[in-house]
């Protein structure tokens, strides 16, 4: 951002000025805010920035740039710079050696990097940020995304997503001209505004009214027709016409870059050179790096500074903590579009000439993008290639995943051109090509990665080079893998005939090898090489090869594998707890066992992404082993690893929503909502599925609206349109339990379809059995009510689930939670009671041995009504004796209503009164509080249903009573002896 000072008052942009400031204000109470400042060039988006910078209430302020430089451009740029002038100001946080100190080296030494550096980084900025918004709020000016690398723009993403309460207010420019159709940014904005606390601001040009007050204020009086025709009502181009001394009548320039050059071409020559040098950095430049390029023409230090005043003095160029900035980004392109062919090459060189010598102030990594720029200007080949490759060092180092694969593939773009490029670089052609495939697998390019393994391949002599062919074939294989090709193992077989036994490498192709057989469905050969794999790195004493093959082994003998970022979702009372496999196997100890030790080698060879994944995994399986208690206890040291290591609004928020649904399934929903409570809030896909769960737990509570709200703020996060449909399974189940609860129990029926046909939800060979009870559940319901478009669903969805259930017969390989859960089904949805009874009997007295309370409560409903059907008054009551004795503040008050109802089902059974004229036990209720005058909204409140449920009672009960108002349903009421 140019921190040039406008002579000029803000003219037109004065509403624009205020709602940036009323959203600094929204930021200093506590509510995060970001404003994406979307405009054409030269409209004013940096004065608007300027004025309000100057004008915040927001305690302290930062700002940074993005810079065009293309494919060699400085990972995190922008974010370097505002973290930088943070540290330099003082204040909280920052501890010397932290990962901050990746984009910052006065912090000390940067950490190694790791699997997880990327997110420990984003982490530690999101925290450093919000340490320095208090107090007093914090001002954050990114400019000029359009720029940004691939990295800034996901670091910005990542912030935006997981900023919440913090006092800071994030301003973001964009110039849209900028925008092709092919760029990043025009399918990220839109995702961006939908975000909660971010607005989109455009700029307009100024009117006749406004170009005539920005004429005046800069001194002049002229045609304010003619100058706002002649500038469109851009503001720059309204200066740059103005302060051109040819009369407004005479002919226009060519285009806005010879309008813009007019405030140039009055400076001295020396002046004029000296801007030309410094364009070919572009909008910005460090003094001493000026100051060694100019030294190569002769000029010195002084000279220079005196060269450049006329242009500081005439707005052209501005100044900077450490250099000069053009005043806008527009005038730097026309300054060094107007250098000759020749006079660019000679100033490339002399920066690269610069650069290569070194510059004070300028990071290794900084130094090496920049070189590699302007060799590359002036086609220094070789100068270029080890320029690009010391970079994408650099960008490692900074877990700048997508620049490193550009930086690469930069060098690899530049191998030809370079004879030497292999003594230069102490690196075979494919070596490199091996680094980029891995490089783009990292960055989810299977297809890139495949290209890049296939190049090496064909340029590497497999007598020459047989372990690179190897390692060539086993990274094109796994990236085959990813797109589910078949082809893949043809390259992990082949790679084995270079690879052979013995090999350092061989454990990796093994336990690589076992994993892709896992994903293509090939179990018995999964196991077989995941067993070769374990064995071969035990024996060579390869404990990270090792730990591969016992989580690929874990998987395939338990089958649960719970997804990477935490997406294990809620599994209250029958919520699906893992993805794809989950609920058959089991694996009992023995995988239980293979998983310990997985933590442990995972946590000895610094592995933290296997370490998470493996304890939610061990999770799952004593979940799925009814150890609730314990299951918990491993997601509980999941968070606190995620706690110490830095990154628990990433990953840890998925054990943490594990915790949370581990407490439900033990019957302590309190201390669950608690829980949740306590965690940071955020946007991401990770807060996603905690707003789901959140949601759920509204529902058993009886907070309708609020669990409304909770999954409208799900879709505002995960966008139907940009989701996949297995992202929107847990979302399925929360709208079903939504209106089943309050008494809608045909729409949830609906739902329930409707999430048939998205994903196969009513699919038992598909999905968990222990999800499925809630179907079970909901049929019960719809049969009870009586409703004959209930009964019709009821019948509906009981036929696709014993459908499935056909085509599922091993009950031997399911783990005790999905034997638990399909007898609860299997009793929910049966039509005999007999038999119905016996099942949930069974299921009732395994779910309180594994002290699964959260499933106790459904069960007992489903028995207690079992019971009732058969006549049998003393079994009902000791079933409902068994509910009761679950109320409290652990069940939730859709619990306690449903004992409510159950009571008055027996009373009304064993008083021998069945309900008159037709009418259901919900219809009786519902008429009760009619004839106590009680509105629907009331009545809803009161029996935990919604108003719209409560008038379709209403209207069924008075068809049935035959009577046409409140007033004379209560009074047939009162003749029936209901009151």
């Amino acid at each position: 951002m140019s921190p040039i000072e406008p002579p000029t008052t803000l003219i037109g942009r004065r509403p624009q000025l205020e709602t940036l400031l009323a959203e600094a204000r929204s930021a200093a109470e506590g509510s995060a805010r970001t404003t994406l400042l979307c405009a054409d060039a030269g409209i004013g988006k940096t004065r608007l920035l300027t004025a309000y910078l100057a004008r915040t209430p927001l305690a302290r302020s930062a700002s940074g740039g993005c810079l065009e430089m293309g494919t060699e451009g400085i990972a995190y740029a922008p974010f370097t710079t505002i973290l930088r002038r943070l540290v330099r100001d003082g204040g909280p946080g920052a501890a010397a050696g932290g990962e901050l100190a990746r984009l910052v080296p006065a912090l000390g030494e940067a950490p190694g990097p790791t699997e997880e550096s990327r997110a420990r980084l984003f982490e530690a900025v999101l925290t450093f940020l919000e340490e320095r918004s208090r107090p007093g709020g914090l001002a954050v000016v990114l400019e000029d995304l359009h720029w940004a690398d691939t990295s800034t723009r996901d670091l910005l993403v990542f912030l935006l997503r997981n900023l919440d309460s913090a006092p800071l207010h994030l301003l973001v420019s964009v110039r849209t001209d900028d925008l092709h159709r092919t760029h990043p940014l025009r399918r990220l904005l839109p995702e961006l505004q939908r975000l909660p606390g971010v607005s989109r601001m455009g700029l307009a040009p100024l009117d006749v009214d406004e170009v005539a007050a920005q004429a005046a204020a800069l001194g002049h009086d002229t045609d304010p027709g003619l100058l706002h025709a002649r500038s469109g009502g851009n503001p720059l181009f309204v200066e740059s016409l103005l302060a051109d001394p040819a009369p407004l009548d005479v002919a226009l320039p060519e285009g806005p870059r010879e309008l813009l050059l007019r405030s140039v071409e009055g400076l001295p020559g020396t002046t004029r050179a000296v801007l030309g040098t410094a364009s070919a950095a572009g909008v910005r430049v460090e003094h001493a790096l000026l100051t060694e390029v100019a030294a190569a023409t002769g000029v010195t230090e002084a000279e220079m500074e005196t060269a450049l005043r006329p242009a500081v003095d005439a707005r052209v160029l501005g100044t900077t903590d450490t250099g000069y900035v053009f005043r806008h980004s527009l005038l730097a392109e026309a300054v060094y579009a107007d250098l000759l062919p020749g006079e660019r090459v000679r100033i490339h060189r002399r920066y690269a000439d610069a650069l290569d010598r070194g510059v004070p102030g300028l990071s290794p990594g900084e130094t090496a993008g920049r070189l590699a720029r302007h060799a590359h200007a002036v086609h220094d080949h070789p100068r270029a290639l080890v320029a690009a490759w010391r970079a994408s060092g650099h960008a490692a180092a900074t877990a700048a995943h997508p620049e490193r694969l550009d930086l690469l593939e930069r060098v690899l773009e530049l191998w030809e051109s370079v004879p030497d490029a292999a003594e230069r670089l102490g690196l075979a052609h494919g070596e490199v090509l091996r680094l980029a495939s891995r490089a783009a697998h990292v960055c989810g390019s299977p297809r890139r990665a495949i290209a890049h393994a296939t190049t090496g391949l064909e340029a590497t002599d497999p007598e020459a080079r047989p372990d690179l062919v190897g390692e060539l074939l086993m990274a094109r294989g796994r990236a085959l893998s990813d797109l589910g090709r078949l082809d893949a193992l043809e390259d992990l077989r082949a790679a084995a005939g270079f690879l052979g036994h013995g090999h350092p490498r061989r454990a990796v192709l093994d336990a690589a090898s076992a994993t892709v057989l896992m994903r293509l469905g090939r179990d018995e050969e999964a196991e077989r090489a995941a067993r070769t794999a374990l064995s071969s790195a035990r024996r060579e004493g390869d404990r990270v090869r090792e730990l591969d093959a016992l989580m690929t082994l874990a998987n395939l003998l338990g089958e649960i594998e719970v997804p990477e970022e935490g997406t294990t979702g809620p599994r209250p009372s029958g919520e699906v707890g893992a993805a794809g496999r989950a609920g058959r196997g089991g694996g009992g100890e023995p995988v239980i066992a293979m998983l310990r030790r997985a933590v442990e080698l995972a946590r000895d060879t610094g592995r933290v992404r296997m370490e998470l994944r493996a304890r939610r995994n061990l999770a799952a399986h004593l979940d799925h082993e009814l150890r609730p208690e314990e299951a918990y206890r491993e997601a509980e040291l999941g968070w606190e690893r995620c706690v110490e290591l830095g990154i628990s609004r990433g990953q840890g928020i998925g054990c943490a929503t594990a915790m949370a649904s581990l407490l439900n399934s033990m019957g302590r929903l309190d201390e669950a909502e608690e829980l949740l409570a306590r965690l940071p809030r955020g946007r991401s896909r990770n807060d996603a599925y905690r707003l789901n769960l959140s949601a759920l737990f509204h529902t058993f509570q009886g907070r309708w609206e609020r669990a409304e709200e909770a999954l409208t703020e799900f879709t505002r996060i995960m966008p139907r349109d940009v989701s996949s449909p297995m992202e929107y399974l847990n979302h399925h189940y929360a709208r079903l339990y939504l209106s089943m609860y309050r008494g809608e129990p045909v729409e949830a029926a609906r739902i329930a379809m409707e999430a048939h046909e998205d994903v196969g939800l009513l699919d038992p060979g598909r999905f968990p059995f222990h999800g499925l009870s809630v179907v079970g559940e909901l049929i019960l319901r719809l049969r009870l009510q009586g409703d004959p478009e209930g009964l019709s669903r009821a019948r509906e969805s009981t036929a696709l689930l014993r459908s499935g259930l056909d085509h599922v017969h091993d009950r031997g390989r399911l783990s005790p939670l999905a034997r638990l859960g399909r007898t609860v089904m299997e009793g929910l949805v049966e039509e005999d009671p007999a038999r119905s009874l016996e099942l949930l009997t069974e299921a009732a007295e395994v779910a309180e041995a594994g002290r699964n309370r959260g499933m106790l409560p459904q069960i007992l409903f489903g028995a207690f009504h079992a019971a009732l059907a058969l006549g049998d008054r003393g079994r009902a009551r000791s079933l409902l004796e068994r509910h009761a004795s679950h109320l409290g503040p652990g069940a939730g008050r859709v619990v306690d209503r449903d004992a409510e109802l159950m009571r008055a089902s027996l009373e009304a059974e064993t008083s021998g009164k069945g309900a008159p004229a037709g009418l259901t036990s919900r219809e009786v209720e519902v008429l009760v509080e009619v004839a106590k005058g009680s509105s629907n909204r009331e009545i809803g409140r009161t029996l935990f249903i919604s108003p719209k449920t409560v008038s379709v009672h209403v209207t069924n009960l008075m068809a049935k009573l035959g009577v046409d108002n409140r007033t004379a349903a209560a009074a047939k009421a009162r003749e029936l002896g209901l009151l």
